[in-house]
């Protein structure tokens, strides 16, 4: 896969690395993100708030959707006990790459930003089952109710979200309130 993450992620394992590949705007070299590196291995990242695996998943969907980037590599000393991602590199850019597959099969299914969401009450007296993912959504709904509030603020990966939205939906767990545009 062509990625300019992808190969700035490679270099930096290829040397072991340890220190953070800061994220900057190509627009105004504002920082907006980092990954770090611990002997080559990637062990947290950070983008627009997302942290650990959610912020390397969304730097990478930023890059694939024609957002451009500069990556400036910065050595510094890394905490021994930062260890927000696991996944051996192979493994971490496999998911990488399976992820993107999977968020451009469910983009089209993705409610629009300014969509209003909210918990169906009746949903909650039938009491029927879950998944995982689709808790983690409903917990979310808990405190946020715009669509973009729920994709920023859920620890899941967009296509994960958009997939529990669809079940939720299908269970007649959600009310989907339209909010209309300013003109």
């Amino acid at each position: 896969m062509d990625s300019k993450l992808f190969s700035v992620i490679d270099d930096q394992a290829s040397v072991r690395f340890t220190g953070k590949v800061n994220v900057l705007s190509n627009f105004n070299r504002q920082f907006i993100g980092h990954i770090v590196f611990r002997n080559g291995e990637i062990v947290d990242a950070l983008f627009q708030g997302a942290k650990g695996e959610k912020g390397l998943y969304q730097i990478f969907i930023q890059e694939f959707s024609l957002q451009s980037y500069e990556y400036v590599v910065e050595p510094e000393v890394v905490d021994p006990e930062l260890n927000e991602i696991t996944l051996p590199l192979f493994e971490l850019k496999e998911k990488l790459a399976s992820s993107l597959k999977l968020y451009q099969q469910t983009l089209k299914m993705r409610p629009p930003d300014n969509v209003k969401i909210v918990i169906d009450p009746e949903f909650i007296e039938d009491s029927l089952p879950v998944t995982s993912a689709e808790f983690e959504v409903l917990c979310a709904l808990t405190e946020w109710n715009s669509s973009y509030d729920i994709y920023q603020h859920c620890n899941l990966l967009d296509h994960e979200i958009t997939t529990a939205l669809v079940g939720l939906r299908k269970k007649n767990a959600l009310k989907i309130l339209a909010v209309k545009n300013n003109p």
